[in-house]
């Protein structure tokens, strides 16, 4: 009998699927449309028919030990409960996941953050491999974090540990999803980035942003504005260099607190060594003097798209196995 396990990504946008083999290889993949907005129950339901629908696929023989799910906010670890999820459509406070999903599938299932299953991923098998301290950062619609710290996986109380994108670095300003003035998310995210480019088409400033959105503001992408300002498009570097100096100053303090050996730094916001790389990076070097920032080196994640659902695959199948506990 061979043993395999399944992860899942609960995405803004998509439901990743897969499952990985005992060498963390993916066997199986799956991707359909989260749709958020219609809410918790039809989500689940898909989930429920997409591991359905990935078990037919198996080889025959081959059991599944455990599902692992990431999702993108605050969970309830040991009772598998969804608390509350601030950048997904529609309403997700208090779902019991965890017992769902067992009761429709009778696999056992292990929640966690989406970026605490991106930083499991990273450093059991990606960027960090090997490293003993790092930081990590998943930039996209929200930003999220994750520890290693002593060579393992820090999760803190109720695991509510890495949540970056909550450091205030502009105090009074921007509102947050979560409450709070002025959080790093609110000036450096993906959805950020949009808005200030936007502002500035929409206040009539000479842009190449105005012709590459061919005077659509819904057309504007984190992405076209790093194309822009690659380009030499002043308003478009002056918008990614704002985001990338709130960034930087957040993790100038992580640096501090950490003192890491790598920053590991992906999410679909970031291209590597790009303009906005390179703002945050500068910034964190020059915001921190206690630290020997010679010896901190900043990394793009190695996973790609797929950290997130791999590394809920590794997580369900290490509680399952008695190798890490859910923490309260």
């Amino acid at each position: 009998m061979t043993v395999a396990n399944v992860g899942i990504d609960l995405g803004g946008t998509n439901l990743k699927f897969a499952v990985i083999d005992t060498d963390d290889k993916i066997i199986v993949r799956h991707t359909i449309p989260t749709d958020g907005h219609q809410g918790h129950d039809p989500v689940i339901a898909r989930m429920v028919q997409g591991v359905r629908e990935m078990q037919a696929k198996l080889d025959l023989g081959t059991t599944i030990e455990s599902i692992g799910i990431g999702v993108p906010g605050m969970v309830d670890m040991v009772h598998g409960i969804m608390l509350d999820l601030p950048n997904l459509a529609g309403k997700w406070t208090n779902v019991p996941l965890k017992e769902i999903l067992e009761r429709e599938l009778g696999i056992p299932t292990h929640i966690l953050n989406d970026v605490k299953g991106f930083t499991l991923a990273e450093y059991t098998a990606g960027a960090a491999k090997g490293a003993t301290n790092a930081i990590f950062y998943a930039i996209g619609t929200g930003i999220g974090g994750g520890l290693v710290i002593d060579g393992k996986v820090h999760f803190g109380l109720g695991g509510a540990a890495g949540e970056f994108g909550h450091i205030i670095v502009s105090p009074g300003g921007v509102l947050c999803s979560c409450g709070n003035r002025g959080c790093v998310e609110s000036l450096s995210s993906g959805p950020a980035i949009i808005a200030e480019a936007n502002r500035r088409v929409v206040q009539g400033f000479t842009t190449h942003l105005t012709e590459l959105i061919n005077d659509d503001l819904n057309k504007t992408t984190p992405g076209l504005v790093e194309q822009a300002a690659e380009a030499g498009d002043p308003i478009a570097i002056d918008v990614l260099e704002r985001a990338g100096y709130y960034l930087g100053l957040s993790m100038a303090g992580m640096i501090a607190a950490v003192a890491p050996e790598l920053v590991v730094v992906g999410g679909g916001v970031v291209k590597p060594h790009g303009v906005y790389w390179k703002s945050f990076v500068t910034t964190a070097i020059a915001n921190n003097t206690v630290t020997d920032m010679t010896r901190v080196s900043f990394v793009p994640a190695s996973l790609g798209y797929e950290a997130g659902v791999t590394g809920a695959a590794m997580w369900g199948r290490l509680v399952q196995q008695g190798h890490a506990t859910p923490v309260t």
